[in-house]
Parts: structure tokens; sequence; C-alpha cells
């Protein structure tokens, strides 16, 4: 087997390597905006829960209002939410069809640099074996 095949193997890990980072890049990203969903959604139920006393006549009509643009962003939010985590989903998947091509690559690259090395070994064996014979042959003139 010719070394440059090996070479290749070994540009392929890293390339996928780097595919790999990138892709856990993104998912960072996402688990980030998610994050980043979930507290604003968070401070929003609170700012509902706390907004002043619901009873007092003149404050219905902006706390109605407060609360309908409230419960519009809630839902908005949700619904980025659920997107992202549809995102997430892909590209965990994506993540996971990249470690197992890794993996098999570096499994071949494993088993040719094992078989390089064997017939390295076997070839030593036999060039030493063959300088033996050839010891004992001049050695039996």
């Amino acid at each position: 087997m010719k070394p440059r095949r090996g070479d290749g193997l070994a540009v392929l890990s890293r390339l996928k390597r780097f595919e790999m980072e990138n892709v856990a890049l993104e998912m960072v990203e996402v688990n980030r905006a998610l994050s980043l969903i979930e507290n604003e959604r968070h401070t929003l139920m609170e700012q509902l829960n706390d907004r002043g006393d619901p009873d007092a006549v003149e404050a219905t009509r902006v706390v109605s209002a407060f609360i309908r643009n409230v419960s519009e962003t809630i839902h908005r939010k949700d619904a980025e939410a659920e997107r992202l985590r549809a995102d997430s989903a892909g590209i965990h998947d994506k993540l996971n069809g990249l470690f197992a091509e890794a993996k098999r690559i570096d499994l071949i690259r494993t088993r040719r640099a094992e078989t390089r090395r064997q017939a390295l070994e076997k070839a030593e064996t036999a060039a030493q074996a063959e300088g033996f014979l050839s010891i004992w042959l001049e050695d039996q003139k």
C-alpha cells in the first residue's frame, strides 16, 4: 500500500473532525438561543404575575393590553423555541453521523497502518532469515 493513501485518510480524518467541531459550535449556538428564549419567557411570566392591582377599574384597560401583549410575545417565543428544538435535533443527528464517519475513517487508518507494520515486519524477518541462511551456507563450504 502506498503511503500517500494513508496520508489521504489522515487528511480526511482531520476534515471530519473540523466538520464535527463546526456542527458542535452550531449546536452550542442553538442551545444558547433556546436558553435566551426560556429566560425571556420566564421574565415575561414574572412580569405578568407581578403586574399591579388588576381590580382597579382605571387599570383594567392597561392591564388587559399588557396581558394580551405578553401572551402574544410568549406564544411567539414558544414557536421560535419549538423551531430551534427541531433544528437542534437535526444538528444532533448530523453530528452523530459525522462522528460515525470519523470513527470509520480512524478504524480504516488503524487497520491499514497495522497491515503496513505487519508487512514490514514480515519483510524484515524474511531478510534476516535470508541473511542467516547465506551465513550458514558460507560456513558450510
